[in-house]
């Protein structure tokens, strides 16, 4: 292929080769016009992190990261100034350090539950039956939605993230679009519940925010936004702590020495889980609109332009990473951007770190001899969001 038509919505791109394109935009064009797709590319990490905190050239807004697919309402990632703030300081305060702490222990107890289920059988789904309780059923614990049927909710999400990206009409986006449609009705009939019987839980606090008129001025608009920040939070719970599990025990099959490295100290797990965290990259880029013609990097830019930030081209820059093509358990320091930069930072970064850290944990102590089953295939999906993987056949 031609590195300079590199489409970063071919998902059909081997990873090699997709990461020999990026790395000749990194050294050749990092501001590059993607003419396809009509939008801007940065590549570098140093060019995305000055983006990402740059809020007054580049904005947020409805349309996802360069899909549209959320409403006018949007989320709290379409948030800018004063209005973000005081939001992210209401939904931050059920991500404090004390918080995540307390939750470590119901983690555990979800993983070992998911292991017990599986452990007679002497075979399981990597994503199913071990990557997806933990996060799913935390995330659902912090909303107040516990009593969910957790293996319809997870369904849904997956649906949703699949349809990122999708040919319109095709049957992967209807299916998005219905399991989108079936959250948002669970989670109305949540949130009006907590309006009756408050609780203690996230879904709570933001109806309280929503009472007191934090969310805007006309009731139907709050209650929009109110419901776009709650599907934010479940899918950010869900989608991407799941496929980082699925992604770093697949990194660790791959390289065996390195599975060995941990299995043998459990010392090296912060520095393993950050470096699962930039080889996944869960979440392939995010977009930021010109707010103004300017100028960035020497290259003009015009208002309403959209911006790319590529988060996995920028988690692999020879610049700040040695060889970034390698994976390697104790990489230190290790500046990756896979939870974003800047004011729109990932709230649950410390949250998805314990997750993953602790499903690791467990299953390298209680499943010692899990290997991939030779007869199955990674099955990984289509989102052109976010990295995921929907199926890892193990034996043990």
């Amino acid at each position: 292929m031609k590195y300079e038509e590199y489409d970063l919505n071919d998902l059909s791109l081997p990873r090699a080769e997709r990461n020999a394109a990026l790395r000749w935009l990194r050294d050749n064009d990092p501001v590059h016009w993607d003419a396809k797709n009509d939008l801007w590319l940065l590549t570098r990490h140093e060019d995305v992190r000055h983006l990402a905190k740059d809020h007054e050239r580049f904005t947020n807004g409805p349309g996802g990261p360069w899909h549209s697919f959320e409403t006018e309402a949007g989320s709290i990632e379409n948030m800018d100034g004063e209005r973000h703030i005081r939001t992210r300081n209401l939904i931050s305060r059920g991500f404090t350090p004390r918080m995540v702490s307390d939750f470590e222990p119901l983690a555990r107890q979800y993983i070992d539950g998911a292991i017990d289920a599986v452990l007679e059988k002497g075979s399981c789904d990597l994503v199913a039956d071990l990557a997806v309780p933990v996060p799913s059923r935390v995330i659902s614990h912090m909303l107040g939605i516990a009593d969910a049927d957790l293996d319809t909710f997870s369904d849904w999400c997956g649906n949703i993230m699949e349809g990122i990206g999708a040919e319109p009409g095709c049957e992967r986006e209807r299916r998005s679009l219905k399991s989108a449609a079936q959250m948002w009705q669970h989670l109305a009939a949540a949130i009006e519940q907590r309006r009756i019987t408050p609780g203690e839980d996230i879904l709570s606090t933001l109806m309280q925010a929503r009472e007191e008129g934090g969310f805007g001025d006309e009731d139907s608009l709050a209650t929009e936004e109110l419901l776009n920040f709650a599907m934010l939070l479940v899918m950010g719970g869900n989608e991407t702590t799941r496929n980082a599990i699925s992604g770093g025990m697949l990194a660790l099959f791959e390289h065996p020495d390195e599975l060995e490295r941990l299995r043998a100290d459990r010392g090296l797990m912060p520095t393993a889980v950050d470096e699962i965290l930039r080889w996944t990259t869960v979440v392939r880029a995010l977009r930021r609109w010109v707010a103004a013609d300017t100028e960035f990097e020497g290259t003009k830019l015009r208002a309403g332009q959209s911006v790319v930030m590529s988060f996995t081209s920028a988690n692999h820059d020879e610049r700040v990473f040695d060889d970034p093509d390698s994976f390697e358990i104790d990489r230190t320091p290790n500046e990756h951007l896979t939870f974003g930069f800047g004011a729109h930072r990932c709230m649950g970064a410390n949250l998805a770190r314990m997750e993953i850290a602790v499903a690791l944990d467990r299953i390298l102590d209680r499943l010692p001899d899990l290997r991939l089953a030779p007869s199955g295939a990674v099955v990984r999906g289509e989102s052109a969001l976010s990295e995921t993987i929907l199926s890892v056949p193990l034996e043990f």
